[in-house]
């Protein structure tokens, strides 16, 4: 082949290297100029998609406005029109964050839902990404707009932790002549986010720092409302020595959880009920018991859902109480026990003919009690409890997981009492709020000390001495908060977010908090898109949170072990 060529093989060889090399650069630009094309025409499908959809809406809403005899422009609705520098309107942008803060939706499951209903609703869909970054700028901007002066400001401040070292304050605001509206017991839409504060040292005099700047914004506080945290407990004295008309309310929630745990915690009973909890737990979670197993246990806040506990054992019993076990296991089967049982009572002459079916599995009560007559002339009514329990298959297994729960019978009355008297003092003070005659009120609402046992009483006087010290503070004529219930709520709401992350940390996810108390109206979030960059979400994240923990888990874990599967 190459003694066609009269030229040298070197020279050869170079030309043929610079046609190949030509012929590649020719192929990368036609290849680039292809995936180009290919790019533009995807936009433009989707852009021609966008605007027919827009089209095809504006001829709708043209053909239901009532017509003139002079032609008229159709105009734009204002939630149309996206937000400047955005390509969403911002209905979708309302639909979505809505979806992801109230839905219960991942920013991924929102992402997927729209694409799904894509064929109804003709609209552009975020990339999860872009979901939280809206409502990371809408919670920035809610948390830096101005605040209403006033003074009739009530503050509720709390502490979450998450994994990590970092703390966050958050401060909740509510005008105190907005509270009978509520009932005394808002809800998240009636609170303003006045502050969301991180840091990974809290101390008194930096909780003080916050109020104080939070205070320059709205006016003086008149009650602040916390529990008793000691950074929280000791900032809040600071601040008061320069707001001394500001009343600390010390939450009835956690006083109440308080003295329970006081009461409860020494109690050598209560430990065995729920150490026998977890036992059940344990030991029949993967059998056919599970359905009757108690509820778990929380790490925290145990003292104040001891009714829960408290509830499942009693419906237990009442279960043990009906006699009826056929959910467990509708079989019976007549055993050595119950016959034995019969011999004791009718003799052995009449029980020896049952002998021929001990042991022998019947599938319900019915087809046992007729295998029972044609055996024996034994009526049906004539057969006690204990026999029927020694031949109830669904019974035998009840006592296998759970005899332990029997002797705690008495126990539970006073628990159950006790739980009750603590539901009925918050439940008061939550919908009548706390004021001078909070105890006189409260006294009269509970039933008489006569009534309840003596631990109950005593806890009892123990809560009305708490409310009567807190109500003293309250000024005459004034209705004020008794509890920080609403930012533990709004702590649960945030949680789960952050469930959803791979590391439970306190991240950017913390400007959901002013993003889902706020009503995200129209003009709201058009507001928010235009004030507010990415840039600045970023910046607020590196100021107050720094460099993220999944960032230097990254950074820090990198696999420089290569992969045998494909090496």
């Amino acid at each position: 082949m190459m003694n066609a060529f009269k030229s040298p093989v070197a020279r050869l060889a170079h030309l043929f290297q610079q046609s190949r090399d030509a012929w590649k650069a020719k192929a990368l630009e036609r290849q680039q100029r292809l995936r180009a094309a290919q790019v533009k025409i995807r936009d433009l499908e989707h852009s021609r998609a966008h605007w027919k959809a827009r089209a095809l809406k504006a001829e709708r809403a043209a053909a239901a406005a009532p017509s003139d005899d002079a032609p008229r422009a159709v105009r734009r609705l204002p939630e149309d029109v996206p937000p400047v520098g955005h390509h969403y309107s911002v209905t979708v942008m309302q639909l979505t964050m809505r979806m992801y803060l109230h839905a219960g939706f991942g920013s991924r499951g929102v992402a997927r839902a729209l694409t799904l209903f894509g064929a109804l609703l003709p609209m552009a869909t975020p990339a999860h990404t872009t979901v939280l970054n809206w409502v990371y700028r809408c919670g920035l901007a809610i948390l830096t707009r101005p605040l209403e002066w006033r003074t009739d400001w009530i503050y509720v401040a709390d502490h979450t932790i998450a994994l990590g070292a970092s703390k966050c304050l958050v401060i909740l605001g509510i005008p105190a002549a907005a509270l009978r509206q509520t009932g005394y017991s808002p809800r998240h839409d009636a609170m303003q986010v006045l502050a969301v504060e991180i840091t990974t040292h809290s101390t008194g005099a930096w909780v003080a720092a916050v109020l104080g700047r939070v205070a320059q914004r709205t006016g003086t506080p008149v009650q602040i409302v916390a529990d008793h945290g000691s950074d929280l407990r000791k900032g809040i004295a600071l601040f008061q020595e320069q707001a001394p008309a500001c009343v600390y309310t010390y939450d009835i929630s956690h006083r109440i959880a308080t003295l329970l745990k006081a009461g409860r915690g020494h109690d050598a009973r209560w430990e065995s009920l729920l150490a026998h909890c977890r036992t059940a737990w344990s030991s029949f979670q993967q059998t056919d018991l599970a359905f009757l197993l108690p509820p778990r246990q929380r790490t925290k806040a145990r003292f104040m859902n001891l009714d829960i506990q408290v509830r499942w054992a009693q419906r237990l019993l009442a279960y043990h109480d009906r006699g009826d076990f056929s959910a467990i296991c509708a079989q019976q089967v007549l055993t050595w026990p119950a016959w034995e049982h019969l011999r004791a009572r009718f003799g052995t002459t009449r029980a020896h003919p049952l002998r021929a079916i001990v042991g022998i599995r019947y599938p319900d009560k019915a087809a046992f009690c007729q295998a029972l007559q044609t055996h024996a002339d034994l009526a049906r009514d004539a057969l006690d409890d204990t026999f029927w329990h020694h031949t109830d298959t669904g019974y035998g297994r009840f006592i296998e997981g759970f005899a332990w729960l029997l002797p705690y019978r008495e126990d539970l009355v006073g628990y159950a009492q006790l739980m009750a008297q603590s539901k009925l003092i918050q439940s008061h003070l939550k919908s009548t709020g706390l004021q001078r005659s909070s105890p006189e009120s409260l006294q009269a609402a509970l039933p008489l000390p006569s009534t309840l046992t003596p631990r109950t009483a005593i806890f009892t006087q123990q809560v009305l001495a708490h409310v009567a010290l807190e109500a003293a503070k309250i000024p005459a004529d004034s209705i004020w908060l008794a509890t920080s219930d609403i930012i533990e709520s709004v702590f649960g709401k945030y949680k789960c977010f952050t469930a959803k992350g791979p590391l439970k940390e306190i991240g950017k996810l913390v400007l959901a908090i002013p993003a889902f108390i706020a009503d995200l109206t129209i003009p709201l979030i058009r507001e928010a898109m235009e004030s507010v960059r990415t840039i600045d979400v970023e910046q607020w994240a590196e100021t107050h949170i720094g460099t993220s923990m999944l960032a230097r888990r990254r950074h820090a874990l990198i696999d420089s072990v290569p992969n045998t599967k494909t090496a």
